[in-house]
């Protein structure tokens, strides 16, 4: 009988842990300007960029999150490793997902 009350504790601390959500980490193509855009804040500037299989293609997609520790330069196309992490209990009006730079994989000049 001890043993069934030891299972039941350990199933029952098992599924009682919050499991925490992992950073995702991705790469970005960023295009070498930036374009209007609304966002969370009204009319801003936005990145252009690539994803996953669009990467290399003619396509882009607004970006309307900033990147932490990214300094952009205009008139460079950047490829970044990122780490994309949900934010809990964000307020009303940000962003739900925040993205810091890991690093940046390469730097080319647009002539």
């Amino acid at each position: 009988m001890k043993k069934v009350y030891y299972l039941f504790f350990l199933l029952l601390f098992c599924f009682s842990c919050e499991k925490a959500d992992p950073d995702h980490r991705l790469v970005l193509r960023v295009k070498d300007n930036k374009v209007n855009c609304s966002g969370y804040e009204g009319q801003t500037d936005c990145y252009l960029v690539q994803e996953g299989s669009l990467i290399g293609t003619d396509e882009w997609n607004y970006f309307y999150e900033q990147i932490e520790g990214f300094n952009y330069e205009t008139g460079f196309i950047y490829e970044l490793l990122v780490n994309k992490r949900k934010v809990k209990n964000p307020p009303m009006d940000a962003p739900n997902v925040k993205y810091t730079l890991v690093k940046i994989l390469s730097k080319e000049e647009v002539e």
